[in-house]
């Protein structure tokens, strides 16, 4: 291929092997890293010229453009913070797409500080992942001397039996453990996978907070089409539907009901869980997602089931809708694609290759 058709983008283009090495720089991408020249950099690893480093990119704050493609065969849109040659960091959208049977990868890239909105969520996303590896460290250490109080607490209860103070204790100590094991689960899953019965699943999840819901007042009707199968962790799917079926439960007044759908539609599953609480502010709605938001209107839960369940769908490849009327209540709209090697047939098994 010839890759002169570059030379005059206005955007930075790039062209990598398999092996990372760049094969082809066009000139507005040497001169934006740092460089009079192309050839200063061709056969370079582009994560050394890029990010100053010695190693593939990876995370979700650097996900490698190759890596992407190698596993879907598809193009990928990712975000990065480049590292210019003269250490200036500069964020970038990065457009990438194989080329040549897959044997190599184009990159058009971009410089994203003018675009306030793109700008504004790269750098949320670059604390949340501090946070994230904050988190994980901190949790780790607290989960040791929160086992240790329950254990001695349980020694004296025997010594001197269960009180009123003692039970608050518990109840403490249990919430504690609780926002532990969110934090956990939000920043280090299970990565295993195995094919899982969707419909099941979803309906195992509800079934779990029918007793919740009706110690709040509230009826959950749910309409569970048979979807298929899904190469994913059932943990995961579980996590996502007790998540987005509890935040509505607790979102809803005495009385009301929770609607919960299942269906399929143009190769995706999805999976909508409406409520008629109070509703969320406009504002509000780029807000709801981030670890520890509580809103307006929250009473209830630690902040971390909906960055849970955007965490899972970003996971899968899938994306939230959210629509929501002040006084009227929310709609969440979760559309997860279904590989088409998994596409369930008439006679109800998971496809074969």
């Amino acid at each position: 291929m010839d890759f002169s058709i570059f030379d005059h983008f206005e955007e930075e283009v790039v062209v990598i092997d398999k092996n990372y090495r760049i094969v082809y720089a066009n000139r507005k991408y040497a001169e934006d890293m740092g460089y009079s020249d192309p050839e200063e950099i061709i056969g370079d690893f582009c994560y050394t010229v890029s990010h100053h480093q010695d190693q593939p990119c990876e995370g979700e704050c650097h996900p490698c453009p190759l890596r992407e493609i190698e596993k879907t065969g598809k193009s990928v849109n990712v975000v990065h913070t480049h590292y210019t040659h003269d250490d200036r960091e500069v964020p970038v959208e990065i457009c990438a797409f194989p080329i040549e049977n897959g044997e190599k990868i184009v990159q058009i890239i971009r410089d994203i500080r003018s675009d306030k909105k793109k700008y504004y969520l790269f750098s949320l996303s670059q604390k949340l992942s501090s946070v994230g590896f904050l988190a994980l460290g901190i949790a780790h250490q607290l989960s040791t001397p929160l086992g240790t109080i329950l254990l001695a607490l349980e020694d004296l209860e025997e010594k001197l039996g269960a009180s009123d103070e003692t039970e608050l204790i518990r109840n403490a100590v249990n919430t504690c453990k609780d926002y532990v094991d969110k934090l956990l689960f939000l920043v280090k899953r299970s990565s295993n996978r195995d094919l899982v019965n969707i419909t099941k699943s979803v309906s195992d999840a509800v079934d779990l907070l029918k007793v919740y819901a009706k110690e709040k007042g509230v009826s959950l009707e749910f309409e569970l089409e048979e979807v298929g199968y899904f190469l994913a962790n059932e943990t995961d799917i579980r996590h996502l539907v007790l998540n987005l079926v509890l935040n509505a439960i607790q979102a809803s007044p005495e009385g009301e009901k929770v609607h919960v759908r299942l269906y399929r539609e143009e190769g995706r599953w999805i999976l909508e869980v409406a409520d008629h609480g109070p509703g969320i502010d406009q504002e509000e709605l780029s807000k709801i997602f981030i670890p520890f938001y509580q809103g307006k209107n929250k009473k209830e839960g630690s902040g971390l089931g909906l960055a849970i369940v955007d965490s899972i769908v970003r996971e899968y490849g899938g994306s939230i809708d959210v629509k929501s009327t002040p006084g009227e209540g929310s709609t969440f709209k979760v559309s997860v694609p279904i590989p088409q090697l998994l596409e369930f047939p008439e006679n109800g098994s998971p496809a074969t290759p």
